[in-house]
């Protein structure tokens, strides 16, 4: 009988702990596999106008928050890298601005129209999506520790089922 008592207790134990650990497992393996999205960087494109008129100067380069470094320059690129203007209307990639998506820097073209006179201010805003530091490159170790949160839980749940049947079994609940 205290067999069947530390069985059932090592059963319950086994459940909660399941329930307790898979978020914190799925949590983890979710920052490995997951790319994060900026919305709304702002960005001072101050140095690359001219005083009051608003001019462009083309050959300053600006550079992101999160630029790409290290193996991330090849390997992970920037990507869905869209530009809004103070007003939140989206600027045009080649025509009003350059984006090199390796080094996370854009130029911003001439041909760019801003309004300094009218107090319009040098912020515009940035959408994109970077890996983070501990993103896991390869298609095929994301997929792999996609699926171990859910094998986790099912191994968990396994042992649990297996001591409450054993338990079950031996009080005669279920027969032999």
């Amino acid at each position: 009988m205290e067999s069947n008592t530390s069985k059932l207790v090592l059963a319950f134990f086994t459940l909660i702990l399941g329930i307790v650990l898979i978020g914190s497992v799925a949590d983890t393996s979710s920052l490995v596999t997951t790319k994060v999205t900026v919305t709304n960087e702002t960005l001072d494109i101050s140095d690359a106008v001219y005083g009051e008129t608003g001019t462009i100067n083309a050959s300053v380069a600006l550079t992101i928050t999160n630029y790409p470094s290290g193996w991330k320059t090849g390997d992970c690129p920037i990507t869905s890298f869209v530009m809004r203007n103070q007003t939140g209307e989206t600027l045009t990639v080649t025509t009003d601005y350059v984006f090199t998506a390796s080094a996370g820097t854009l130029t911003l073209e001439d041909t760019l129209s801003l309004n300094e006179t009218s107090g319009v201010s040098n912020d515009t805003y940035i959408d994109y999506v970077y890996c983070g530091d501990d993103y896991l490159n390869l298609a095929w170790g994301r997929t792999v520790l996609s699926l171990v949160a859910g094998f986790f839980a099912l191994a968990l749940l396994g042992a649990s089922l297996a001591l409450f049947y054993d338990v079950a079994r031996d009080t005669g609940i279920i027969s032999k």
